[in-house]
């Protein structure tokens, strides 16, 4: 037994031994393979070309100036894009030429002079593009009223774009001497046609594992924990409301920990009925504020209830108006918005809303498009049974309103525009994603002839599309509406808003709003280019909220004329709804400096 069991370890210790060297030459020869796939290899001419005229695209004007680190995403994804698909080209070119037996050579004596003259036409023509860009996006910050960035910021945002691109480079060739040695290891033991397919998976696998960890094990799970502690935090500059008209004060049947950073800020700012009557001069009352923040303890059914609860204790159904609201991501809703409301209607009015998630837009819109749509469309049916079941002449008129992310999910209580108007007294939807089916059918019935920014139904009646305040009036070139009547619906939509105009389908499709090229406020130099436009578009989003008011994703003066209209408090005379409407907007300025 001994001896069996001593020869069966000699052998085995030979087995490993072969093994052994096995691996150390398969890594030998992948070590070799990995300096001339990821460092000698040089760059490929196809590539390259690629990349340069990616490049030049990439100066090319979108909606709103860049930042440096606009430029670098810009730059960077681009030229990415560029050298992949110069890579595919050559490929496919030299496939074909190979096939028809077609060869192109340069005599030896010319190809150091063909060399320089093609590096001095791609030196030439990037510099040109680069420099054009540059004074294009003066002209971009001079249409949205911005100030114009100074040089460094597009000399450092080209360099970290230049950056960018390289490391991916080095990534895709990581990836690729990954897939050497798994064939290296693979081979001694699997045929050959099995070997590259099991090599494509395992080198598939590690990515993925690797991705995984990265993406969702850091970037992502941090982004989640830092969503969470924002929500928490309790800021000193953001005191408990004392009225018992607000959520959140000492009367509330909703804590004031409960409500989230966003909703505590919402029931600590508007104005009070001395402010609003200061600004009318007309008699006024406080009005009421009324809001659930998200809770793990409790469902969004509970939390809908939780708002009812509160429309309850504040009396809020006695009120002349109510306009339920949908957040965005985080529960935030626009201050223009809540106060325009307030003032116009001397604080008889009670707002509403809840929250259904702690993260922003971009991450819920990631992550969970339902619970947008679930949450516009619970709270409404909720009020709407309420308000059903209560006397007609009794009742509040019924108003509903959302922005960006928040659009989206509060027009989801409606199947279609027809129902929208049967149930509401009125709307606003500000900067809502072109994605939404509500406006899709909008854009889908509108009058042959209109812009695709600002669609036109059925003259105008009910619902308008307004770019800016004189299109409540007047159709975008100016023509004239038919009478407004009730209910109104008014769509705030700046054609430099990149929230209301990004989606997917910019990767391989020109929207009809690009190729119109009639947005005051965008330049006509901006055009459509497969991938690259869908990516500066990406880019203008996370500044656009912080652009000039009346540009951008900032809706902020325009709102109280919009409100005015919905709330048929237009008039006749244009002087004095003038002058009121410039004294809400001081006084709203004052109340909310930061708004």
């Amino acid at each position: 037994m001994r001896s069996g069991s001593g020869a069966s370890s000699t052998n085995l210790g030979r087995t490993l031994g072969d093994a052994a060297r096995i691996v150390r030459t398969a890594s030998r020869r992948t070590e070799r393979r990995v300096r001339r796939t990821a460092i000698a290899k040089p760059l490929s001419t196809g590539g390259f070309l690629g990349a340069s005229i990616a490049s030049w695209i990439s100066t090319s004007p979108s909606m709103l100036p860049r930042t440096w680190w606009m430029w670098t995403v810009n730059f960077g994804l681009s030229q990415i894009y560029g050298y992949a698909s110069g890579v595919l080209w050559e490929k496919v070119v030299h496939r074909v030429t190979g096939t028809l037996g077609l060869q192109v050579r340069i005599a030896a004596d010319r190809r150091e002079r063909a060399r320089w003259l093609g590096a001095g036409a791609l030196l030439s023509i990037s510099a040109y593009s680069w420099v054009r860009g540059v004074l294009r996006q003066r002209e971009i910050s001079h249409l949205v009223q911005a100030d114009a960035k100074n040089l460094a910021t597009h000399v450092v945002g080209t360099a970290g774009g230049l950056s960018a691109s390289f490391g991916a480079l080095a990534v895709v060739r990581g990836v690729i001497a990954t897939a050497h040695l798994y064939r290296a290891l693979l081979r001694p033991y699997l045929p050959p046609r099995v070997v590259g397919a099991v090599s494509l998976v395992l080198t598939a696998a590690t990515v993925t594992v690797l991705a995984e960890r990265l993406l969702r094990g850091r970037v992502l799970e941090q982004m989640i924990e830092r969503a969470e502690a924002a929500n928490r935090l309790i800021s000193p500059d953001v005191p408990r409301p004392d009225s018992p008209l607000r959520s959140g004060s000492p009367e509330s049947l909703e804590t004031w920990q409960s409500l989230g950073a966003p909703g505590r800020k919402i029931v600590s700012a508007g104005p009070s009925p001395e402010a609003i009557a200061r600004a009318t001069g007309e008699e006024a009352i406080e009005p009421i504020r009324v809001y659930a923040g998200k809770s793990t303890s409790r469902t969004l059914e509970d939390t809908v209830q939780a708002v009812l609860a509160e429309l309850d204790r504040t009396g809020a159904w006695d009120r002349e108006v109510l306009v339920l609201f949908t957040g965005t991501g985080t529960g935030w809703l626009q201050e223009w918005s809540l106060s325009a409301i307030e003032f116009l209607t001397g604080g008889r009015c009670a707002t509403a809303s809840l929250q259904y998630s702690v993260y922003s837009s971009a991450l819920s819109y990631i992550l969970d498009r339902r619970t947008p749509r679930r949450a516009g469309h619970q709270l409404f049916d909720a009020v709407r049974r309420r308000l059903d079941a209560m006397p007609a002449a009794s009742r509040p008129r019924l108003f509903v309103a959302g922005e960006s992310l928040g659009s989206f999910g509060g027009q989801a209580a409606f199947r279609d525009l027809q129902e929208m108007l049967t149930k509401v007294d009125g709307a606003v939807w500000t900067g809502t994603p072109s994605f939404t089916p509500l406006w899709r059918e909008l854009a889908s019935r509108s009058r042959s002839g209109a812009p695709a920014i600002a669609p036109i139904l059925d003259h105008g009646r009910h619902i308008r599309v307004v770019t800016r305040p004189r299109d409540l009036e007047l159709n975008y070139f100016g023509g004239l509406y038919e009478p407004w009547q009730s209910p109104r619906v008014v769509y705030a939509q700046h054609p430099s808003d990149p929230v209301a105009w990004w989606q997917p389908s910019l990767m391989w499709e020109e929207p009809a709003w690009l190729r119109q090229r009639v947005g005051h406020d965008v330049t006509p130099a901006m055009r459509w280019f497969p991938w690259i436009t869908f990516w500066q578009i990406a880019a203008d989003m996370p500044l656009s909220i912080s652009i000039t008011g009346g540009h951008g994703h900032a809706y902020h003066e325009e709102m109280v004329p919009i409100w005015a209209a919905v709330l048929g408090q237009d008039g006749t005379d244009p002087h004095p709804r003038r002058r009121r409407h410039q004294a809400i907007v001081k006084a709203i300025r004052e109340s909310n400096p930061k708004a």
